[in-house]
């Protein structure tokens, strides 16, 4: 009962979390177009990357007013190549991942991927403003794995966070990719992967996937929801 309740709590804390992240990468402070990321340093990178973001949303505005999930396709173009949701997925499942099939692996990260991308955008709050501070990266011996730390501050409240990003160097993509990101000591992969373990250990992985998308669903229903509510006052 304890294990349950335990999971219950870490599995609604991943959508806040989320959307943290979510916020302070598209309203982050700093105004600079964004460069080439070819060879670049890992702390480097996760600037740039909220300056594109920045000036994506701007530039998109009026769009992501009337329609949230237009969020999700600008995070998949600027984001996208940076974020490894396959190597997300496999630590997730862990010692589960070679006992299912490919098609289910494939099915899984799918359902993983559209999870994250559906809670960012229905916490996204547009009102709130971030600054960045990059403290500079750490790296392993082999130079391909690297922790990037961050201080953001809510420019509302005052509020600061500490928000830690973990890369490896995708030898294929020849770039660097985020695979967890920790929020204030909590890690979202960890938190998926505790929430994950218990129903994977009793239900299986086909109840796993289907417990994903119907989530995901709700998320959609919230996304709807505020694009109707966007409408409504624009109309008034």
């Amino acid at each position: 009962m304890i294990n349950s309740l335990h999971t219950a709590i870490r599995w609604k804390l991943i959508p806040s979390l989320l959307g943290l992240v979510l916020g302070v990468f598209m309203v982050a402070g700093a105004q600079a177009s964004a460069k080439t990321t070819s060879g670049i340093e890992p702390d480097k990178l996760i600037g740039q990357l909220f300056d594109a973001m920045n000036d994506r949303l701007q530039a998109s505005r009026e769009l992501v007013a009337a329609d949230r999930s237009v969020l999700i396709n600008i995070g998949e173009e600027v984001l996208g190549p940076y974020v490894s949701f396959d190597k997300m997925a496999k630590q997730i499942l862990g010692k589960h991942w070679r006992k299912i099939t490919k098609d289910q692996q494939s099915r899984y990260t799918a359902a993983f991927k559209n999870r994250v991308s559906f809670a960012m955008a229905s916490q996204y709050d547009p009102e709130q403003e971030y600054s960045l501070d990059v403290k500079g990266a750490k790296f392993n011996r082999k130079k391909n794995k690297a922790l990037v730390k961050s201080s953001v501050a809510n420019e509302s409240s005052g509020k600061k966070y500490l928000i830690d990003y973990k890369l490896y160097y995708n030898k294929k993509n020849d770039n660097w990719q985020v695979y967890d990101v920790i929020v204030e000591g909590v890690s979202m992969l960890q938190s998926f992967k505790t929430a994950s373990n218990e129903q994977m250990s009793r239900k299986g992985i086909e109840f796993l996937i289907a417990q994903l998308e119907t989530e995901t669903k709700e998320d959609e229903v919230k996304v709807k929801v505020q694009a109707n509510a966007s409408d409504a006052v624009a109309a008034q």
